[in-house]
């Protein structure tokens, strides 16, 4: 993705699909910013009575800076929560 699409996404608040591959396999997050995150949370709840997400990775903002340093981390634990 390039700068405006990075740009885009901050804006939105949340992308999926954020595939990480390691020696010890492979992983897919949704990245959310917390804002965003409780939207998507109140509105799943009203529409379907419950909110789900498997991987789900939440940063202070969705900007490729911040989910290369999270990743990072995260990989340095072992990819364990």
């Amino acid at each position: 993705m390039d700068k405006s699409d990075w740009a885009m996404q901050e804006m939105k608040g949340w992308i999926g699909g954020v595939t990480v591959v390691w020696d010890g396999g492979t992983r897919v997050f949704e990245v959310y910013d917390p804002v965003r995150l409780a939207q998507t949370v109140a509105l799943e709840i009203e529409q379907i009575g419950r909110f789900m997400a498997r991987d789900l990775l939440v940063v202070s903002s969705v900007t490729r800076e911040n989910i290369e340093t999270v990743i990072s981390a995260i990989a340095d634990g072992g990819f364990s929560a």
